[in-house]
């Protein structure tokens, strides 16, 4: 009391006096004037609450008899009134107040917008819909997919529609892909709920990402496995975060480096609460993983890459992969993170790609992959002789990204490690990342898991989607 009480956001404060002098003209007005414009919604639409209740709880635990009136007398008067005395102006109040008072208790709505409808989207999608009903009740925050788009077409779907994207499906209705309706047809939405927009981006495009700066001032949230704006040019990476600031908005980006793994969470919660991080390091990508766990000492390199393409673990042109540059991009939005101003051309990285088959191009006909590993096969000797070499000393080869923050300085290279390193107990494709920090020693806090694929890259998006959805909870009645 002598301060407001809020309900939430969206009611207008009511003031309250302690003093009976106070009272006794608080009560004197509740006699006089239209119930609607003393008494707070919370009170005036509580179900069958009588006048004199009214009163009672506006005065719960004052002393009534210093006021000097008989308050269910001036409460029963003011019903009396209600119907000859409310004026035109009155009635339009009570009625925006009670409007109010419905936006409060409705149950908020995320709005997502969906860049991007291959695998990973169509993953996401799926988990979302699966868990939405759940959520709403855990939560009490509704989720919604309120428009998806592909390369070339968009679908703006009604509200509650996107149940007609179940199993992956595309629905009826698609139009020109247009990022800038497709941001206003969710941002409308969100407005006409009272809910929230969220954009999610899932390509490997710049366009997009030129994007997310307007999205984040407009009050939209960001969620993207896209390494573009992360790693892209520093002057637009400042840009994307201090919108994200000013639109009281949120750039979440944890499937950028480890797929769902929880990277760069733990590494922003670390900096946050106060530790010192000294080194950052870690195998961010499946398949040299891959690669460099199952390549041992008498078997061919070439055979092992090949092997690794087989299984899909490599892009069509394995180069890709061998050159280090996707490394490179994720050890540079850590590297962000702990504060480095770097560019990704400012980070060495150590590729691969043997330095005559980096701009090499197939025969006509010929598929690049397969090519490639032909190619290859020259380099084997040479690669013989590093894996021996590691093993001799006890050690294990592994393609790593690292990031020294007492030197300022981030690299991506090939390392030989002792047995007992974390890095040397990885399996198949894991992706794992060690912080080196002053509360955690003298041995790192390690992250390890699968860091590749379509579901688990959609987890860390859901994930991200989630988090949105728990910083719009409201008290329940």
């Amino acid at each position: 009391f002598g301060s407001s009480f809020d309900p939430c956001a969206a009611c207008p404060p009511v003031r309250h006096h302690t003093a009976p002098r106070a009272m006794s003209t608080f009560v004197a007005q509740l006699a006089r004037a239209p119930v609607a414009t003393v008494v707070p919604e919370s009170l005036a639409v509580a179900p069958r609450l009588s006048s004199a209740g009214v009163a009672s709880q506006l005065t719960s635990g004052f002393a009534l008899g210093t006021a000097g009136v008989s308050l269910a007398a001036a409460a029963a008067a003011a019903a009396t009134r209600r119907s000859s005395r409310a004026s035109a102006g009155s009635r339009v109040h009570g009625s925006a107040r009670a409007k109010a008072v419905v936006a409060c208790r409705a149950v908020p709505t995320l709005h997502v917008g969906i860049v991007g409808y291959g695998l990973v989207g169509k993953e996401l999608v799926s988990q979302v819909l699966a868990n939405a009903a759940k959520l709403e009740k855990d939560l009490g925050v509704k989720v919604q997919i309120t428009a998806v788009a592909r390369s070339k077409t968009m679908v703006l779907l009604a509200p509650g529609g996107d149940s007609a994207l179940a199993n992956g499906a595309w629905p009826s209705g698609e139009v020109d892909a247009d990022l800038s309706k497709l941001t206003d047809f969710v941002l409308a939405a969100a407005k006409a709920s009272g809910g929230r927009a969220m954009m999610v981006d899932n390509t490997a495009s710049d366009a997009p990402a030129d994007m997310y700066e307007a999205w984040l001032a407009a009050g939209a949230h960001v969620a993207t496995p896209n390494k573009r704006a992360g790693a892209g040019p520093y002057s637009r990476y400042e840009k994307i975060m201090a919108a994200a600031r000013t639109g009281g908005s949120r750039f979440l980006y944890e499937a950028t480096v480890g797929a769902g793994l929880p990277i760069v969470g733990p590494l922003q919660t670390l900096l946050k609460a106060g530790d010192e991080v000294t080194k950052v390091e870690g195998i961010f990508s499946g398949t040299l993983s891959y690669i460099f766990n199952t390549w041992k000492p008498g078997m061919k390199y070439s055979e092992v890459v090949n092997d690794a393409k087989n299984k899909g673990f490599t892009e069509p042109d394995p180069r890709d992969d061998l050159s280090g540059t996707d490394v490179g991009r994720k050890v540079t939005i850590l590297a962000r993170e702990c504060g480095l101003k770097l560019e990704l051309g400012d980070i060495p990285i150590k590729s691969l790609v043997p330095d005559a088959l980096a701009s090499w191009q197939p025969a006509a006909g010929e598929s690049v992959g397969d090519g490639f590993v032909k190619q290859l096969e020259a380099y084997d000797a040479e690669m013989e002789s590093l894996i021996a070499d590691a093993k001799a000393a006890g050690e294990v080869l592994r393609f790593v990204g690292a990031i020294d923050l007492k030197a300022d300085t981030a690299s991506v290279k090939l390392s030989r490690y002792p047995k007992d390193h974390p890095f040397a107990s990885t399996q198949f494709a894991d992706n794992i990342v060690t912080y080196d920090t002053k509360w955690y020693r003298p041995r790192p806090l390690v992250v390890q898991g699968p860091g590749a694929g379509a579901a688990v890259t959609a987890a860390g998006i859901f994930g991200n989607i989630m988090e949105v959805m728990s910083g719009m909870r409201r008290p329940r009645p």
